[in-house]
Order: structure tokens, then sequence, then C-alpha cells
């Protein structure tokens, strides 16, 4: 149970991402293979199965070589970035065939891969599907050692993160690196952590400040509707009273 204060996040290995995906995609197929949906279509659940296939041989070579090279880490940007617009479209085939839950589980995938990825010295350049997993995963977890958990896999995420994402749309409230920032700080308050909190909240108003005053109001309001621990209210009234309360003149 996700939910659970042993609950287990997918782990960033391989050998299981294999697995799991390789078992996802037979449900997949199955389902597919029942539908009314063309076998001509390109982007049909057994094609995708071997290109998912031939991904993860690859990379396995890349994780047995020692000494990772330049060109390594380049081979492993591109293939990550393959990967994960392969899982995109085994959701969208997923939600095609009315299997929403199916989809959920495949997209999930996108976090331990792209972990994966980081803890190879790659970058993630395709933030949209990492970004909708912690999604994903901070919606069904609610325990605080679940919580923190999850928080250090965003801090991660968002080391490797490639510089060109990093400059959000001003207009744009579903950017993927502005929903990574936000979705951190909201898991830092769900960890009951007061130094994770003040963490994440000092890199919104670092790196979002036109959004950090509204944020730290909804994050006041949560105090007063959910039962937060006293240390954790008292950090976001902090932040509340430096940055969202509307200033008077004198």
């Amino acid at each position: 149970m996700l939910n659970s204060p042993a609950m287990k996040f997918p782990p960033a290995d391989l050998s299981f991402l294999r697995e799991r995906l390789g078992e996802l995609i037979t449900q997949l197929t199955e389902s597919w293979e029942t539908s009314d949906q063309s076998a001509d279509e390109a982007d049909n659940p057994p094609v995708l199965g071997e290109a998912v296939e031939q991904l993860f041989a690859v990379l396995g070579h890349i994780e047995d070589e020692t000494g990772a090279s330049a060109a390594d880490t380049t081979e492993i940007n591109t293939l990550t970035e393959y990967g994960l617009h392969l899982l995109e479209e085994l959701a969208k085939a997923a939600r095609s065939l009315g299997q929403s839950e199916l989809a959920t589980e495949i997209e999930q995938l996108a976090v331990p891969l792209a972990l994966w990825a980081a803890r190879h010295g790659g970058e993630i350049r395709n933030l949209s599907p990492v970004v909708n997993a912690v999604a994903h995963f901070a919606n069904r977890a609610s325990h605080p050692h679940a919580m923190a958990e999850l928080y250090t896999q965003c801090c991660e995420l968002i080391d490797a993160t490639n510089p060109i994402c990093e400059a959000p749309a001003v207009d744009d409230p579903s950017d993927p690196w502005r929903l990574l920032l936000i979705n951190r700080a909201i898991v830092a308050t769900r960890s009951h952590n007061p130094e994770l909190i003040e963490s994440a909240f000092d890199a919104v108003l670092e790196s979002l400040p036109g959004d950090a005053p509204k944020f730290f109001a909804e994050g006041m309001e949560q105090m007063t509707i959910l039962d937060y621990p006293d240390e954790v209210r008292e950090v976001v009234r902090r932040y509340y009273l430096a940055h969202a309360v509307p200033r008077r003149l004198h």
C-alpha cells in the first residue's frame, strides 16, 4: 500500500524496470488483442514492447561498462529521453483502451528510469512524464516517512534536470519545471520535516518568486484544514507572513 510507512517506491534498477514493464506490456497487449483497434497501427503495444526490450538491452550494456565517458553520458541522455517517450506512448495506448489504472502504473515508472539516468551521470530533458509520475506518488502516499523519501528523489531529479528546462514560461502554470519545484515543496510539507520544508520553500522563493506568495497563502489555508504538527504550522506561518501577507502603507 502506498500509504504504508514501510511503502517502497519502485527501485531505480534496470532489471526491475525491464521485468515490471514487461509485465505491464503483456497486460496491455492482451487488452489490445481483444479490442477493435487496427493491427496496422505503428505504435501498437507489441511494437512498443519490442522497442522497450531493445532499449533496456542497450541500457544494460551501458551499465555493465566501467568508467563511463562523455560519449556514454550523451548516450544515456538520448536513451533516457527515448525511454520516457516510450512510457508516454504506452500510457497513451492504455488509456485509448480504457485501461486508466494500467496507464498510471506505466507512467509511474518514469521516476525510477529518470533516477537511474541521474545516478549514472545523465540529464533529464523530458520533464513532463517525470513530473506526472511524482504527482501520482504524492497523491497516493501519505505517511511522512514516505513523503521524506519522495522529497529526496525530487531533489535528485531537480539536480539532474537539464538547465534548458529551468526557465519556466511566465504565463504557463503547467510548465514541468515549475510543477516539479512546487510539488517538491508540497511533498516537503507532508513530510512534517521543518528542515526539508524550509529548503523547498527557499527554492520556490529563489526560482519562482512570482508564484511564492500564492503558494504560501494556499499552504497557510491547508494548515487550517488539515491536522499538521505545530512545528510544521510554524514554518508555513513564518513564510506566509514574510512573503504572502499584503504590505500596508503608513
